[in-house]
């Protein structure tokens, strides 16, 4: 084989590629990329003004779209869908998963998307506590609609957010800067659920600053803020940076441990 062969070069590939690294065509680039960054911004503000609290709920401290809100955000970009029948799957302990798949179009995008929900989730079986007596539902036990309807619902979600991705990986700053109060909106938190979390105080959940019983929502909300679970007060305390590094946990076991010596 001789040198020439080794060092052989399509100059038109060549010549190609550095026309497309030219300053021009970089800068061109840049500039369209910053039109697309603000288009994805302004699709997301108006998806979010023409919504309301009711139409969002928290789980685990992140924002997400109901059907309600999917649905007026569709009317205002024009999306239309069309949802095949679902597909039930059964497993040997009868737990079952429902899943549907959709196309979505929006003008001349179309796009595919599935949404899928199983009776084993732990909204659907409740959170099992054997100190506390409460022992997860049975697949018997579960509404075989609210799992269908739940799957539906990921469906639509999961296809919206495809076709308008400014709607994805919202957080609750977003929701704020959008004029949206994140205390109004239900809430399913880390350590269990409460369908009126608004308004529920349950003993699955505490302040781990000063061990007060705090409802869901203010669990998920602060966890997504201050990265630990806590009550008002202390959430104050925390946004101000007067907050110590103890938890309440940890407060409790110091005190267990001076007891011990």
């Amino acid at each position: 084989m001789s040198n020439q062969d080794l060092v052989e070069v399509d100059t038109n590939e060549l010549d190609t590629e550095i026309s497309m690294l030219s300053n021009d065509n970089l800068l061109a680039m840049a500039e369209q990329a910053e039109r697309r960054i603000e288009a994805i911004k302004r699709i997301m503000n108006a998806s979010l003004r023409i919504t309301n609290e009711n139409d969002w709920v928290l789980i685990g401290g992140v924002p997400y779209l109901q059907e309600s809100g999917a649905t007026k955000v569709a009317r205002l970009f024009g999306i239309g869908w069309s949802i095949s029948e679902p597909i039930l799957e059964t497993e040997t302990d009868r737990h079952f998963t429902y899943t549907y798949k959709g196309k979505f179009i929006m003008g001349g995008i179309s796009i595919e998307a599935t949404g899928s929900r199983s009776s084993r989730d732990e909204f659907f079986t409740g959170k099992e506590d054997k100190e506390k007596g409460k022992v997860a539902k049975k697949p018997q036990d579960i509404d075989k609609r609210d799992v269908k309807m739940s799957a539906y619902t990921n469906c639509i979600n999961n296809g919206i957010k495809r076709i308008l991705p400014g709607l994805r990986n919202l957080t609750v700053e977003d929701m704020a800067s959008a004029g949206l109060d994140c205390n109004k909106m239900r809430g399913y938190g880390f350590k269990g659920y409460s369908k009126n979390a608004a308004t529920t105080i349950t003993g699955d959940f505490k302040c781990e600053h000063c061990g007060a019983n705090i409802t869901s929502q203010e669990a998920s909300y602060s966890k997504a803020n201050y990265k630990k679970e806590l009550c008002r007060k202390c959430q104050t305390l925390a946004k101000k940076g007067e907050l110590d590094g103890n938890t309440g946990n940890e407060q409790q076991n110091q005190g267990e441990q001076t007891k011990q010596n």
